[in-house]
């Protein structure tokens, strides 16, 4: 595994990344019964603006690109250090490695970076959610050490 290098996300970049999570967000939240379709994409759209009213500019919120040292992009990171209602645990907003990247340790790697920053800001714990569905994900937090503390389950009828 080559070295991850982060840098903060350009605004060209929170542009392209605001595109693509946006729907991505729509359809995880629809395919868990949360949100109607036909009300997703806005809800979704008003979600990311009122947690990022200014961007990659917006205080307490760590956007960041994360690349190889011959900059080829690997993924990105989305790291909140002021939830009033936990002001000593950072959260990770969104945690993304590319495809092709994917299954080669970059992941893990930059979730320890998402640790490192947080606790250097006076964060003494760091959260996430994930969907239940998404093994690959809850395999890595479990086996970084994050535990469950809230379990949302659903029946479908």
């Amino acid at each position: 595994m080559e070295e991850l290098v982060l840098r903060r996300m350009t605004a060209a970049e929170f542009g392209a990344y605001r595109a693509w999570a946006i729907p991505q967000r729509a359809e995880a939240k629809v395919s868990v019964g949360d949100w109607a379709a036909d009300e997703a994409l806005e809800l979704a759209s008003r979600e990311v603006d009122e947690l990022l009213p200014t961007g990659v500019d917006t205080p307490g919120m760590l956007l960041l690109t994360a690349h190889t040292s011959d900059g080829e992009t690997l993924g990105m990171l989305w790291v909140g250090l002021d939830r009033p209602d936990q002001r000593d645990t950072g959260w990770i907003y969104y945690i993304k490695i590319e495809p092709q990247h994917r299954g080669k340790g970059y992941g893990r790697a930059l979730l320890r970076r998402a640790e490192g920053l947080a606790a250097r800001r006076g964060a003494r714990a760091v959260g996430l959610n994930t969907f239940g569905s998404n093994t690959v994900a809850r395999n890595l937090y479990e086996s970084s050490g994050y535990e469950a503390v809230l379990i949302a389950m659903r029946k479908t009828l």
